[in-house]
């Protein structure tokens, strides 16, 4: 008569599941997490690769270079600092053209009281076209935007005094409503605007950028705005994530950096 071994000798022969991360979102494009892609040269951070696509944000000045190193607001995980007076990192070259919908996530915590300049977005800092970013113009977080969700400039005071915790922030372009959503902290969206501005794409110049208002891949600093922060991860989707999606990037945030979004 054969011998059965109980289940508990035998090996399970179906690998367990990789666990979750934001390059697994459906056309993702770029993802930074600071503990991924980093390069060091001198006293700081000269570049950060995204895990991607290979979509690299520099600092060739040695002065001007944020500092790697953890965030006691973030569960001291890895991430990138800016001082809020000299340091930042910006892209060379234009993000991937886009006519579609977009999502933009980031994970970063307002570290200085010296508060006025760009925590990400996609920047250049003349009128006409499409582009936007998330500020701490007056000490305030707001959201800018210009032929999004409004065929002029516009912007929203998202948080007063956003200074000290761990944020986590969403942005999201509805191409054919032409509409904006952002949400802090949460899950649950508000719209920004709605004025049928719809397919917009970017400029031929625009950067991704933080630590500084960026105006253009050339890197020049626009007005001299800089905010002080701490830059955990940053994620460009081109498209509108599904629920499941975004409930996996909730348990992922608040398993990583604390408890974040609710």
């Amino acid at each position: 008569m054969p011998i059965f071994a109980p289940f508990s000798y035998l090996k399970n022969p179906i690998a367990s599941a990789a666990a979750w991360d934001p390059s697994q979102f459906t056309n993702a494009q770029y993802w930074w997490r600071a503990d991924l892609g980093v390069t060091t040269t001198g006293t700081g951070v000269s570049d950060w690769e995204d895990q991607i696509n290979g979509f690299t944000m520099v600092q060739g000045t040695d002065s001007k270079r944020p500092t790697a190193g953890t965030g006691s607001q973030l569960n001291n995980q890895a991430v990138i600092s800016t001082n809020g007076t000299s340091d930042y990192l910006y892209t060379t070259t234009s993000p991937a053209s886009r006519t579609g919908d977009f999502t933009h996530l980031i994970v970063f915590d307002v570290n200085s009281v010296n508060t006025y300049g760009t925590i990400g977005g996609v920047q250049r800092v003349v009128a006409g076209g499409a582009r936007y970013w998330l500020d701490t113009l007056n000490g305030n977080l707001r959201l800018f935007d210009n032929g999004l969700s409004s065929t002029v400039d516009s912007n929203a005071t998202v948080k007063t005094t956003p200074i000290g915790g761990a944020r986590a922030f969403k942005f999201r372009y509805d191409s054919s409503a032409g509409s904006a959503y952002y949400a802090l902290d949460t899950l649950t969206e508000t719209l920004k605007g709605s004025t049928a501005t719809s397919n917009k794409n970017w400029l031929t110049d625009v950067t991704m950028a933080f630590g500084a208002l960026v105006n253009g891949t050339g890197g020049t600093v626009f007005g001299g705005r800089y905010s002080g922060m701490d830059m955990a991860e940053q994620v460009m989707i081109y498209g509108t994530p599904t629920t499941a999606e975004m409930t996996e990037w909730k348990t992922y945030v608040n398993n990583r950096y604390g408890t974040i979004i609710s």
